[in-house]
């Protein structure tokens, strides 16, 4: 049973609301550690779902797998897990991942492979530099800095999602943890764990 403590279930951020909070309820009933929301694209907010299970399950962590720094804001995502952990005190997972080009070509945001671990790195460090309650630059200059927020209560582990070598760097070097892919084989990973 011990090993089941340390297992997740992922969920796709589709459906009712309510059907995932049931799905997070059978999941804690069956010993699972955790229930992942995966934020993907036209498809529902990964957000709400995780808002609605921190307020109606107990004694399951709750994971956001992965938020991406290309379409939120690292000052949105600081305040979005911030007010997840007072709603759930020490049950939030971070997972933070630059989805599929395909997906942000389709919106048409910006995106190079080679710029997500930076962007995803910056992000980590933005992070935790406005929980540890430090002012930071403006984004435009002749702006007043950032102001001090209000920070997490409990640490909150962060997971690195993505599918190409630097972002295993990052997930070495800054995360807490790499969020694997549904299915992932070893020896997928191990191609990926070739810098």
């Amino acid at each position: 049973m011990a090993l089941a403590r340390r297992i997740g279930l992922g969920l796709a951020s589709r459906g009712k609301v309510s059907d995932c909070v049931s799905w997070a309820e059978r999941a804690g009933a069956a010993g699972l550690e955790s229930v992942w929301f995966h934020d993907s694209y036209f498809e529902r907010d990964a957000v709400t779902y995780a808002s609605a299970v921190a307020s109606q399950v107990e004694d399951i962590a709750i994971g956001l797998g992965a938020l991406n720094p290309f379409t939120r804001h690292p000052v949105l995502i600081a305040m979005t897990v911030s007010a997840l952990d007072e709603m759930a005190p020490s049950r939030i997972r971070l997972g933070l991942g630059s989805a599929l080009p395909l997906r942000l070509g389709q919106m048409g945001i910006p995106y190079s492979p080679d710029e997500a671990a930076t962007r995803t790195t910056a992000t980590i460090d933005t992070l935790h530099q406005l929980w540890a309650g430090e002012r930071l630059p403006a984004g435009k200059q002749g702006l007043p800095p950032l102001q001090p927020m209000f920070p997490p209560v409990h640490r909150v582990p962060i997971y690195i999602a993505g599918y190409r070598s630097p972002m295993m760097v990052v997930a070495g070097q800054k995360g807490d943890g790499y969020l694997a892919r549904p299915a992932e084989s070893i020896p997928g990973l191990r191609k990926l764990l070739r810098v």
